[in-house]
Order: C-alpha cells, then sequence, then structure tokens
C-alpha cells in the first residue's frame, strides 16, 4: 500500500512539471517575451497579504542564461518564499501584476534582470516585472514571471487577455495534478474522471474506451455511447497523427505535445494531451486526459505570420529573407534555373518626409507596397529591406529582369503622380542574378545589386 501511494505522488509530480514545462513552451512560442519562469506554490496565497506567505515547489523556465537559472535554483535552496504582499492592489492590472522598473517588491521575492538595454519610448525596461496568476477561488497557487520581450514593449491588452485566459485553464490543470498526490487509488481515478470540467478524459483498454467524461464527449462531438462504440479509439484522431497513438507491446502511447483530432462533425482541432497507466477491472490500461487549445495554435500561427511581416507596409520582412531565400536558392540549384534579387529605393523619400511628414511618408511607403505586390507574380516575392529599400526575389527571372524593373517602375512612378503631386517619387533600381553556371552566395547577391543600386541613383544625380 505505501508503494502504491509513492507512486501516485510521483505521478501527481510528474503532471505538475509536464505543465509547467508546456505554459513555459507556449509562453515563449504565443508571445513576444523570450524569457519566462513559471512556478507553483506549495500552498495557495491571498493577495495583497503580507502575513500569507507559501514556498515554490515545482518551475519551468525558458530563456534564461546558465547564470541566472543557478540564481533562481539559489534562492529555492534557501526557501523560495513568496509573499502574498508581493501581489498587492496597487501593482494589480486585471488579473495580473505589473510592477515598472524601480518598484520596490517585497524582501523576498526574486527579480533576474534582463540584461539587453530597451529602447522604445514607454516600452518595456530592464526591471520591469509582469506576472500572471494561477487564481483559484480567490487566491493565487502560482505565477507566470515574463521579461525581454524581442519587440521592446509592454504587453498589449490582447496579449494580456489571452495570457490570463491560458492561465485560468492551466489552475484548475495544476490544482488536479497536485490533488494526485492526496488521493489513493480509487479516489484518485474517480476525482479525475468526475470533477474535471476543463479537461477530456477517456479510460482505454484493448483499443477501446471503457470510459468517457462529458468534456470529452463535449470537445469531440461525439454522443457518450457513440465514443464508447468506437474500435479502435483513436478514430477521432487525425490520419497523419495515428501513429502517434499506437499503442506497443500493451504500454499507453507516449503522446507529448499536441496532437490533433477529428470531431464528429469533421472539423479539425488540436489538443495537448498526456497518458499514464492505470489498471481496469483486473486488466491493464491506459487513462488520456486532453483539452482543447485550437485558438492557441491559431493564435500561435498568427503570431508567426506577423513576426515574419513589416508592420507598416504588410511586406514580408528581413528575417523572413533570410530564412528563405536560402531555400530558393536550393530550388534554382536543383531545377538548374536563374534567381534574380533585385534591390529598390524611393528617389526623392527624403524629400517627403522633410517636407510633407512622417505620417505622409508612411501612407506612401504603405501604398507604394500595394503597387508593388500588384505587379508581380505568384512565385516572386518582396521584401521591405529597411526603410524606403524593398528587396525582390524573382525566381526563373534572368536576362529579362529588365523587364520586371521597367513595370514595376512605371507603375510606382504613375501610383506616385496621383497621390503625391508635392514630390516627383520614383524607383532606382539595381540587380544580381544566380544562375547555374555562375553560383554565388545570398551575400555576394546582395552586395552586388546593392553596388548597381548606388551606381544608378549616382547616374541619376549627376544626369540632373
Amino acid at each position: 500500500m505505501q508503494s502504491s501511494v509513492v507512486g501516485e505522488r510521483s505521478l501527481g509530480r510528474d503532471l505538475v512539471r509536464q505543465i509547467l514545462d508546456e505554459v513555459a513552451g507556449s509562453v515563449t512560442s504565443q508571445t513576444p517575451f523570450q524569457r519566462v519562469l513559471v512556478s507553483l506554490f506549495s500552498s495557495a496565497i491571498e493577495p495583497g497579504s503580507e502575513d500569507s506567505t507559501t514556498v515554490i515547489s515545482e518551475y519551468a523556465c525558458r530563456g534564461l542564461s546558465p547564470k541566472h537559472e543557478e540564481r533562481i535554483l539559489q534562492f529555492f535552496r534557501n526557501g523560495g518564499v513568496v509573499s502574498g504582499q508581493r501581489f498587492a492592489p496597487l501593482a494589480r492590472w486585471s488579473r495580473s501584476y505589473f510592477f515598472p522598473g524601480g518598484t520596490k517588491l517585497p524582501p523576498t521575492s526574486l527579480r533576474v534582470p534582463s540584461s539587453r538595454r530597451f529602447m522604445t519610448s514607454g516600452g518595456w525596461c530592464a526591471e520591469d516585472v509582469f506576472l500572471i496568476p494561477f487564481w483559484i477561488d480567490g487566491e493565487i497557487i502560482g505565477q507566470i514571471s515574463m521579461d525581454d520581450p524581442m519587440d521592446g514593449a509592454r504587453p498589449s491588452d490582447e496579449t494580456l487577455l489571452r495570457l490570463e485566459a491560458l492561465a485560468a485553464v492551466v489552475a484548475v490543470a495544476l490544482r488536479d495534478a497536485r490533488d494526485l498526490e492526496r488521493l489513493s487509488e480509487t479516489h484518485r481515478v474517480f476525482q479525475f474522471l468526475t470533477e474535471s470540467a476543463m479537461t477530456g478524459v477517456l479510460v482505454v483498454q484493448d483499443d477501446e474506451a471503457r470510459y468517457v467524461n462529458g468534456q470529452a464527449c463535449e470537445l469531440l462531438g461525439y454522443a457518450k455511447e457513440d465514443l464508447l462504440s468506437l474500435n479502435p479509439w483513436w478514430q477521432v484522431v487525425h490520419p497523419d497523427d495515428r501513429p502517434l497513438v499506437w499503442q506497443k507491446s500493451g504500454h499507453p502511447p507516449e503522446l507529448k505535445g499536441t496532437v490533433r483530432a477529428v470531431r464528429r462533425d469533421g472539423r479539425i482541432i488540436w489538443l495537448t494531451s498526456c497518458t499514464y497507466p492505470m489498471e481496469h477491472e483486473d486488466g491493464n490500461a491506459f487513462v488520456l486526459h486532453f483539452f482543447d487549445i485550437t485558438d492557441h495554435v491559431e493564435t500561435e500561427s498568427q503570431l508567426k505570420e506577423k513576426a515574419l511581416r513589416d508592420p507598416l507596409t504588410g511586406l514580408l520582412n528581413r528575417s523572413y529573407f533570410e530564412d528563405a531565400i536560402r531555400k530558393e536558392i536550393e530550388r534554382s540549384k536543383r531545377y538548374k534555373r536563374p534567381l534574380t534579387l533585385m534591390m529598390s529605393d524611393l528617389a526623392r523619400f527624403k524629400l517627403v518626409n522633410d517636407r510633407l511628414g512622417h505620417q505622409e511618408g508612411d501612407r506612401i511607403l504603405s501604398g507604394v507596397a500595394g503597387v508593388i505586390q500588384h505587379q508581380l507574380r505568384d512565385s516572386d516575392w518582396v521584401v521591405r529591406y529597411g526603410g524606403d529599400e524593398f528587396l525582390f526575389v524573382l525566381p526563373e527571372t534572368g536576362t529579362d529582369v529588365e523587364v520586371v524593373e521597367k513595370r514595376l517602375g512605371q507603375a510606382v512612378v504613375e501610383w506616385c503622380a496621383e497621390n503625391v503631386a508635392e514630390v516627383q517619387v520614383e524607383m532606382d533600381f539595381g540587380w544580381a542574378t544566380w544562375t547555374p553556371e555562375q553560383q554565388r552566395d545570398v551575400a555576394d547577391l546582395v552586395r552586388e545589386a546593392d553596388e548597381m543600386l548606388y551606381r544608378r541613383k549616382t547616374e541619376r544625380a549627376h544626369a540632373r
């Protein structure tokens, strides 16, 4: 009996660690924050109360240097005390807490300042502290601490709401996982299956679902009797992900990360799940515990898309170029086709900013970007390289690049003549072509295109 209790406690700790680790990974992948520390307290504390204290029992982190992670480990070795005083009403922001740099924290609180310098006016500071608590019945059982945003900005309201929604789900999962340490085998299964309102649960034995809870039915869109009659049970899993859930030698599937499921109505959803073995009616079985993260996956996809685009023009950005251009060159090598890089900038654009203002300059850049995109083929793509500079990637374009230049230049001139009458804005171009006969690396192509652009701008200036 003693070994059974020890096993259950170990299971609870493993679930806690997995949840904390998945939360840390989700925050760094779905938000601009690059450093995150997720922790669970040994007991709940009352926010704002100086007399309410606890210690950190488990944690997970992302993006910390070895030096800073060692500092956190030392904090835990010394007791890792957290006071309810840290969550003071004056620092509250929605259901979270924000301490601007310089704010005095309770003496037991841990602060690991960022080593980066942030230059955005009104943005993030190196010593800012941003906490998302795990709330249960008005008390706090843990927290997410974030720092070092890539964009140097303080979290937007949209990011805050998304993180708080994630924290609400995680709080329930952490509470359930921690409760596993205190339950007998019978009570553990009973409570887990009947009281887990936020998560779906299947008990699987011999490729059939022997038990399903109401949340599993709601998430998957099946009636309970329909789920119980499925054989094999993994028909609800997307065909491409079924190898992840096939059992081998009677062991439960090793599910990590996310898996796709197909609802009864045909809609594909994303689930995060975990499994653990159990005995059911004197036989080996396993419990599959899962919840829907479709919104989070879609948000992550949108964030990745935003991270690869220039916010002003909607064009792809330089980061995308540096990753994608090598694939384009490999494709050109494979099919033995030319590839041209063409650089351009807007002639006399500085006059626009000086005479009409930067807001008008932004409008013109956005308009020119739209004209450019309309003129390109589906296989072509363009990035905003910086300021008023654009870099075009033109697959299977060699000697005919001058035709592309003429078409783009004429379209931009016509648009600017209608929209910027005060300044005669035009485009200057320079290019370099990769061919199977004359293979060069990306840096050489960019340098040659830039040199040609500079040379032609100089020639234009001397001709005036």
